[in-house]
């Protein structure tokens, strides 16, 4: 009734034809893609921090939920317009255990087989009995952030890949038996081939699910802690992101790679509480790689303590930092808000 009368209305006052009301309200076109986003590198975005400490049973989590005053029921039971699988292992574990959402773990293939569930604390690293699983990575914060911005008809998928201890440099010799160099001489020593590998049956599976088109909005990339030492890291990343781009062309928003978003993080920096320190080398790379245009969608969470950065802090197991390397709980989950308010910040959604 409202329309009938607002074309009433209108034909009286500027003299257009009533005929114009009888074809009735003009429809929306309806959207056919699904907004998907990629996770990846080593531990801290593998997830390799406590949400649950699994000697103290300290719930470190829900605690700092409630001293922001916030309800803890989302995250614990699963956000269900946010959907995560996830895929990785901690070298040399290889293959055969890796940490894993499919169900059926019982060869390197059906581990690899994608398994999207609404995003929830426990999807992180620790497939060792754990019950539940008290490890939780950036995508719990993401989709924490983004969730009251993400249509339940439309769900945003996050495809996690990563691997702990892993970087750019091969060492056949050493735990980093595999690194990322995006090389087909050998699949088992080439983490951008399991990436591509695990993407693409992530994706094939999305389009099975929804009868739609998967798009990839964004690659999400946390990694620079091994290997710090490589003067050529900047040179590896680039060479991985324009490979990445290739490979998912195809998924690409209006089918251009350029419009799919870089977004990285600076790892820690040594001037917090921890003595951990890595150097500069790699975050002045980061950094370069965001900064080069202000056209292209290449961003950098700033982490550091200094210079307006967020100040994520790494270690102290009784916080939830599992060792020394990984951010502590508060912190982790923070990580992941920023990579969410970069999503929203630069309109990444839909």
């Amino acid at each position: 009734m409202k329309l009938a009368k607002y074309c009433i209305l209108s034909a009286a006052l500027i003299g257009l034809s009533l005929s114009a009301c009888n074809s009735g309200p003009v429809e929306e076109e309806e959207d056919n893609t699904i907004p998907v986003f990629v996770l990846s590198g080593q531990s801290n975005m593998e997830g390799s921090t406590y949400w649950t400490h699994p000697t103290s049973n300290i719930p470190l989590l829900e605690n700092y939920f409630e001293e922001r005053e916030l309800d803890f029921a989302p995250v614990r039971d699963g956000i269900p317009n946010v959907l995560t699988t996830y895929y990785g292992f901690y070298h040399p574990s290889g293959w055969t255990n890796a940490h894993t959402a499919s169900p059926d773990t019982s060869t390197p293939e059906a581990r690899l087989t994608p398994n999207f569930q609404p995003t929830k604390v426990g999807m992180g690293v620790g497939d060792g009995g754990y019950n539940p699983n008290p490890f939780f990575g950036p995508e719990l914060g993401l989709a924490h952030k983004i969730k009251d911005e993400v249509s339940e008809d439309n769900p945003v998928h996050l495809i996690k890949c990563a691997f702990s201890g892993s970087g750019f440099v091969y060492d056949p010799g050493s735990q980093h038996g595999a690194d990322w160099l995006s090389r087909e001489d050998d699949p088992t020593l080439s983490l951008f081939y399991l990436l591509k590998q695990y993407t693409h049956k992530s994706l094939n599976a999305i389009e099975e699910s929804t009868g739609k088109t998967p798009v990839i909005k964004g690659f999400l990339w946390h990694q620079g802690e091994t290997g710090r030492g490589n003067p050529d890291y900047e040179t590896n990343m680039r060479s991985l992101l324009a490979d990445f781009k290739e490979e998912f062309k195809d998924y690409a928003p209006d089918g251009d790679v350029d419009n799919i978003a870089f977004i990285d993080c600076t790892i820690y920096d040594g001037k917090g509480t921890s003595s951990l320190n890595y150097g500069d080398a790699v975050n002045n790379a980061k950094m370069s790689i965001a900064d080069e245009s202000e056209d292209d969608l290449n961003f950098c969470i700033n982490a550091n303590h200094e210079e307006g950065g967020l100040g994520l802090e790494v270690g102290d197991d009784s916080k939830g930092g599992y060792n020394t390397y990984h951010y502590n709980t508060p912190d982790e989950f923070k990580l992941g808000e920023a990579y969410g308010q970069m999503i929203l910040d630069h309109n990444l959604l839909y």
